[in-house]
């Protein structure tokens, strides 16, 4: 096991860190923050992805206006296959190609050497991770990281027993209710009827990399459904003994990006952090882990094909049968949008992710470090045994039953959110507020990193 001890003295060698960055899934934002503060990158891909860092180059100085497009990128760019290229002087933004992802596992000592920070997003975990365990991480890849690297393994949920599902239990927040199954020759069976909708969430019996969902209006509809797709060889026995059954939640998918900073951790916040504290009954260094959590934007995802079957007429719907189209239903994410939250909402959305943080520090110290992501359903539902005043609703009588809206926990991201690439050049509206000037994940990421270096503390964000 890489221990964090390790890291923190490497880092303490350091002298110009670099951004190291799986080239997929959310590196264009990460890139462009390394960019935006003037620090060094690599990206690393195949030749089968490069196309997306060939022709979306970030580069240029802070404030620089970019004119002659093809001059910088001759100037500051370097594409290479051989990593022994990037110990020369000259560029600015690297583009290292590999033939598989996992290849960079060969040159720990080179990344180490070049001063390479990682930062993590789910295309490292999946494809340099090895397995559900994400072992390749935890024990062979000797590089800091800019995040948690003991709680990277969390979104495999089912495959191990702290997934992200137990640490929310744990931390008392909101989650899907479960229904347990038993599988049977040709698919499952459940115990008892359960007349609400449900979903099923498994992996593809072909693409492991791809999580499926399964919606039913009830146990029996789910039977059916799961009996079809296993004959038509979607999905198998084996994924079946890892999946979860849960409730269907109602209501906007909302991917919550936040930034936790180990360094404004440390920071006194005057009287915010005193009243913080007051109000919400914990103590002075709890209320600056809270404070130091930052909240920076909102996005919501699109899926295919789902989004665009919802956009047919009903009678349409009911009548296709999507088995025999060449696209089938499914609902892997395509795209993310830009949201804002009802302002009142805040609240809750603050206390989950608060809530989530602090039982992380306790369960696997030092915690979540870095960018992380909540991913909820924000429903309406019955609160009960509490006053709408005390949940902070204030046009519920006195005695009435107290309905208010929720955000249900389905998923959380413990590295760089994939949605964030919606908020790159723009910032996230929460975030740039806060800063006021632009700020998306990626710029703070980079001025984490950028912050810790000046004071010459590395080691207090990496694992």
């Amino acid at each position: 096991m890489i221990e964090r001890e390790e890291m923190q003295e490497v880092v303490k060698r350091f002298k110009e860190p670099k951004l190291l960055i799986l080239g997929s899934h959310s590196a264009l934002d990460a890139a462009a923050g390394a960019r935006d503060y003037g620090i060094r990158s690599i990206i690393y891909t195949t030749p089968q992805r490069a196309i997306i860092y060939l022709q979306n180059p970030t580069i240029g100085k802070p404030g620089d206006v970019i004119e002659d497009l093809p001059s910088f990128v001759r100037n500051e760019v370097l594409v290479t296959r051989d990593i022994s290229n990037l110990k020369k002087n000259g560029w600015k933004r690297a583009i290292l190609v590999l033939d598989n992802y996992s290849d960079i596992l060969k040159y720990v000592d080179d990344l180490v050497e070049l001063e390479c920070i990682q930062i993590p997003n789910r295309a490292l975990t999946v494809y340099v991770g090895d397995d559900e365990k994400c072992t390749s991480l935890e024990k062979h890849f000797a590089v800091p990281i800019l995040g948690s690297r003991r709680l990277l393994k969390i979104e495999n949920r089912g495959m191990i027993e702290k997934d992200y599902y137990w640490f929310a239990k744990r931390s008392g927040i909101p989650v899907p209710k479960e229904f347990k199954f038993k599988i049977t020759k040709t698919g499952l069976k459940f115990k008892e009827r359960i007349d609400q909708p449900i979903l099923l969430k498994t992996e593809f019996k072909a693409r492991k990399y791809e999580r499926g969902f399964i919606f039913a209006a009830n146990s029996e509809d789910l039977e059916r459904k799961v009996g079809e797709e296993i004959k038509m060889g979607h999905v198998s026995l084996e994924t079946l003994s890892e999946a979860r059954v849960e409730e269907y939640v109602p209501g906007p998918h909302a991917n919550f990006n936040f930034f936790y900073s180990p360094l404004n951790a440390k920071e006194n916040w005057g009287d915010t952090e005193k009243y913080y504290a007051e109000f919400y009954g914990m103590s002075i260094e709890d209320a600056r882990k809270c404070l130091a959590n930052e909240f920076l934007s909102i996005d919501e995802r699109r899926e295919t094909t789902h989004d665009g079957t919802l956009r047919l007429p009903a009678d349409v719907q009911m009548k296709v049968d999507w088995n025999r189209t060449p696209y089938p239903l499914t609902f892997e994410v395509t795209a993310h949008c830009d949201i804002s939250l009802r302002e009142s909402l805040l609240k809750d959305v603050h206390k989950t992710a608060n809530a989530f943080l602090l039982a992380t520090q306790k369960i696997e110290p030092p915690g979540i470090i870095g960018a992380w992501c909540l991913q909820t359903m924000v429903t309406w539902t019955k609160i009960t045994g509490i006053s709408g005043v005390n949940l902070g609703l204030y046009d519920v009588p006195e005695g009435s039953d107290v309905y208010m809206h929720l955000p249900v926990t389905q998923d959380v991201a413990l590295r760089h959110g994939g949605g964030t690439n919606t908020h790159m050049g723009i910032g996230g509206k929460y975030a740039n507020v806060k800063y006021n000037r632009r700020m998306s994940m990626g710029d703070r990421i980079a001025l984490e990193l950028k912050r810790a270096k000046d004071r010459k503390i590395l080691e207090e964000i990496v694992t």
